[in-house]
């Protein structure tokens, strides 16, 4: 089953995005009465809300690990890590819920910014395992503008942390740097994932996983800011974009897992592959993006009309929530929509040759079919006028080789008349052979199969033909056997002899030769004529070709016919000029076959 097929017909996408907006939408819900609670009221909302969400995160992706390792799957390292970083992330949640709602402490650091910061390693590395099909592939373009993103993270946020922890102890500053640091190396190879997808075409799941880690590598540079300022509370802003990345991932892993589940669908799921669709961005992902942020941004507006003053939160948040949604979202659509332009003017061009290439095709073949269908009908009539004229060219024969043969009364003496008269003969010899050779491509009887020795049938066939004095044939006896129909095998062995004979008409050698290998019985006809042309070498077997003035173009086309019946090769070379006949060893198969032909 295909990718494209799969994704169709096993996963409903759409259903699955409908799905995912509506969850999005009833969380948004919910926080938007923030501003009517108090802390311990909210705490209802926010402790189950961070511990079922990592909690599922952590049970999809070691279900989904375990799943690819027994598949022996080519992700399965991958997303070990990627379990391995969110259980550490499960903990460092509820360490967090514990200081904020049991022991009403906040510390730092804490164990909990321990497990956080052990969580980033393992995320990184299954980011960069899952990407690594096509690092080698990815533009110098798409890393700068990846590593450029990052760092305008990175820098604002380190500055302000360094400044915020000057005079703090240096385990406590390294601890405050290392989260910015950290979260902006992560922030690199989801943007490279979903550029170089945007271009090559992206799975729904994949976008949904590295979309949520941008989500959080954004929810971590506004969550600092807002914590140096000392405008976060629980249940700000913030939160739900942290929220919101951990439901991308579940509904990521959810569906990549429903992948898994299918029969042989192994390498679907990877994060490039050739049947993937092209229009997920624009199906899916402009919509999610855009429903994400109008609601992050209504619920920046609700909190900071109807939140206390003395929790309100300050313009600058505000605005660094906003611009920071808006630019890296904006600028990874805007170079996704590039991309897919080039995308789309690409696979228009690729659909235009193969337009023209279909064109051409059913052009050509139907050619072959109006060329067949001429020759089916010449054929038939050729036969029957083949058929006719045996009769009347055998009792012209017959009458010149009475005259021949007549006693010494009535034996022709006249020089010219004799010479008239061979001429009637040679003439009749040259339209029998026509007629043969029409009556052979025409007729397609059965085989009938029998084991004779290839040296006798060949000399067999020398002795039939009326070989010319200034042509000497070499053949050498051997005591091989061969199974075939002897009548049009020899049919095929004269008609190699005689075209041979015509193509040294000023004399010349002929040698035929004759052995066998692993799985074939051969005969070589070589001759020591100037050879066939480049131009003609590769149609001396199609029917109705020909180079010579009195050929029916039919002979060599007769030939195959048979050899091909035989379940046989016939082919031809230069330098010498080589016809060549293989017909296997095993044709006990063949007679049932024929005669049903």
């Amino acid at each position: 089953m295909s990718s494209g097929v799969l994704s169709k017909s096993s996963i409903n996408h759409k259903q699955i995005l409908i799905l995912l907006i509506l969850v999005l939408v009833v969380i948004t819900t919910i926080y938007q009465l923030r501003p009517f609670l108090d802390d311990e009221q909210f705490s209802w909302i926010s402790i189950p809300t961070y511990s079922i969400l990592p909690g599922l995160l952590t049970v999809y992706s070691s279900v989904l690990a375990i799943k690819l390792h027994k598949q022996k799957h080519f992700q399965a390292k991958a997303f070990f890590f990627f379990a391995l970083g969110n259980v550490c992330w499960f903990i460092a949640e509820q360490i967090w819920q514990a200081y904020d709602h049991l022991w009403n402490e906040d510390p730092f650091p804490s164990e909990a910014d321990v497990f956080f910061i052990a969580s980033y390693p393992f995320m990184i590395i299954f980011l960069f395992l899952s990407i690594k099909p096509i690092l080698k592939s990815i533009s110098r373009n798409v890393w700068l503008f990846s590593l450029a993103l990052s760092f305008s993270f990175l820098i604002p946020s380190v500055l302000a942390a360094y400044d915020d922890m000057v005079g703090e102890q240096a385990f406590a500053t390294s601890i405050a740097l290392t989260y910015p640091i950290l979260s902006s190396i992560q922030l690199i190879p989801a943007i490279i994932g979903l550029l170089f997808l945007s271009k090559k075409g992206i799975n729904f799941s994949w976008m949904l996983l590295l979309s949520g880690f941008i989500i959080n590598s954004i929810a971590d540079s506004f969550f600092l800011f807002v914590e140096l300022d000392g405008s976060y509370y629980d249940g700000h802003p913030v939160d739900l974009i942290f929220v919101y990345g951990f439901i991308l991932l579940i509904f990521s892993l959810h569906t990549r897992l429903k992948i898994s589940n299918i029969p042989n669908s192994e390498n679907y799921g990877m994060l490039f592959h050739e049947n993937l669709q092209y229009d997920t961005i624009h199906k899916f992902g402009i919509p999610l993006t855009l429903s994400i942020i109008c609601l992050i941004v209504t619920t920046i507006l609700v909190h900071s009309v109807f939140i206390e003053s003395e929790e309100s939160i300050s313009a600058q948040s505000i605005t660094f929530g906003i611009v920071v949604m808006l630019v890296v979202f904006v600028t990874i659509i805007l170079t996704i929509n590039r991309n897919l332009s080039k995308l789309v003017k690409i696979r228009t061009n690729e659909l235009e040759k193969q337009k023209n290439n279909l064109e051409h095709l059913v052009e050509e073949k139907t050619q072959e079919l109006l060329k067949s269908e001429r020759l089916s009908a010449i054929g038939e009539l050729s036969g029957r006028l083949a058929h006719d004229m045996r009769n009347p060219l055998s009792v012209m024969k017959m009458s010149v080789d009475l005259i021949n043969q007549s006693d010494g009364e009535t034996k022709i003496s006249d020089v010219k008349v004799v010479e008239r008269l061979d001429l009637i003969k040679k003439s009749i010899d040259r339209i029998s052979h026509q007629v043969d050779d029409v009556l052979s491509y025409v007729r397609r009887s059965p085989l009938k199969l029998i084991s004779v020795s290839l040296s006798e049938l060949i000399q067999d066939c020398i002795k039939k033909i009326n070989l010319p004095d200034n042509i000497k044939l070499k053949f050498i006896k051997n005591d091989l056997q061969i199974k075939c129909d002897p009548v049009k095998l020899e049919a095929v062995i004269i008609n190699l002899i005689v075209n041979a004979i015509q193509e040294i008409p000023n004399g010349g050698n002929i040698e035929i030769r004759s052995f066998e290998n692993d799985e074939f019985m051969v005969i070589e006809f070589i001759d020591s004529g100037k050879g066939i042309s480049n131009e003609s070498i590769d149609k001396v077997f199609e029917p109705l070709f020909t180079t010579k003035q009195k050929g029916t173009g039919l002979g060599l086309a007769s030939c195959k016919n048979i050899v091909e019946q035989h379940l046989g090769k016939i082919s031809v070379r230069n330098n010498p000029t080589t016809f060549t006949i293989m017909i296997p060893k095993e044709l006990q198969q063949i007679s049932k076959g024929s005669k049903q032909s």
